[in-house]
């Protein structure tokens, strides 16, 4: 028996208040409120970021359905067959039960040449190399509780391309992110291509990016304190 809930966004609220009317639960719901997360700042270290001489787009996460790595790595071949001049660097581990087709995918368009990186995991130093040294960042998920990366991104600076659907356009919402309304390999293609050929374009969103403040753990840590304050303990007793 618990007294109350904090999602860690609207979208996981909506599903759970949806869920509990499915199951036909009218009464005795503990109280329920949206309360994002928050996120680890960039550190204040300096980090030895790799130079390239192509644009590096980053996309963090791990390989599985829904991450939609398939609709990506479509989306940039498309674009290298186009002629777009950059390299594409995935970090995130492969999940076996649904990530197997797109490492697969990645492994053939190794072979072929393209400019692919695939990192698998990697420790935090090289995470924040990573995102200093990219360009942008593309987050192709389909369906997500929170949406971490889009936000990590943001806190580096950097734009992001991610669904405007769900938890993810909330923390899009903000402004420094191109939300697409799909996220299939047409739309992630044009998305990429626009801020590869648009520097002053990619420039706003970065300078935007840059504006935001992020939710800190310590003011994460004060909104929920004050909010379990409020809530009536409830009896175990029916």
């Amino acid at each position: 028996m618990f007294d109350g809930i904090a999602a860690i966004s609207e979208e996981s609220r909506a599903a759970l208040e949806d869920w509990w009317n499915w199951l036909g639960i009218k009464h005795r719901r503990p109280a329920l409120i949206a309360l994002p997360l928050a996120i680890d700042t960039p550190s204040p270290d300096t980090v030895l970021a790799r130079t390239s001489s192509v644009p590096i787009v980053l996309a963090v996460g791990s390989l599985e359905g829904r991450k939609n790595h398939l609709a990506l790595l479509e989306a940039c071949e498309t674009l290298w067959q186009q002629g777009h001049a950059f390299e594409l660097r995935l970090i995130g581990l492969s999940q076996h039960q649904t990530g197997g087709k797109a490492l697969t995918r990645v492994r053939e368009l190794q072979t072929a040449g393209r400019p692919l990186r695939y990192d698998g995991a990697v420790d935090e130093r090289s995470l924040i190399a990573a995102y200093h040294e990219c360009a942008f960042t593309v987050y192709p998920s389909v369906m997500e509780g929170f949406g971490l990366p889009v936000l990590e991104s943001i806190s580096y600076g950097k734009a992001c391309i991610c669904s405007a659907r769900g938890a993810l356009g909330e923390s899009a919402r903000g402004g420094g992110c191109l939300a697409l309304p799909e996220v299939d390999a047409s739309s992630l293609a044009s998305a990429i291509a626009w801020l590869l050929t648009k520097p002053d374009q990619l420039h706003y969103l970065s300078s935007v990016a840059r504006k935001r403040v992020v939710k800190s753990w310590p003011t994460y840590t004060r909104e929920l304190l004050d909010w379990m304050t409020t809530l009536t303990p409830r009896s175990t007793t029916s």
